[in-house]
């Protein structure tokens, strides 16, 4: 097993492909990005998280996993993470 980082852009949604995923572990932010941290494995099979980042006050209408809060800019923005997997 191996912790791998995957820097997020900071935009609705997006579809991250991460081979041998085993977990989503968190998120967080690094260097004024947001980045989402999954433990791996060595199965050769690809995986297709769909993330989902909403800021605070906005709508959705998804029904995905919530993952956590990440603060930008010296908490001037704060945005709310989601997720779901696609096999």
């Amino acid at each position: 097993m191996r912790i791998y980082k995957y820097v997020l852009k900071a935009k609705d949604e997006q579809v991250i492909k991460i081979k041998g995923l085993a977990k989503v572990l968190s998120v967080a932010e690094q260097d004024n990005n947001i980045v989402l941290y999954a433990q791996v494995d060595d199965n050769p099979h690809e995986y297709a998280l769909a993330v989902d980042i909403v800021g605070t006050g906005h709508e959705y209408a998804f029904q995905k996993e919530f993952l956590g809060t990440v603060k930008l800019h010296d908490g001037a923005i704060m945005f709310h993470i989601f997720y779901s997997t696609r096999y």
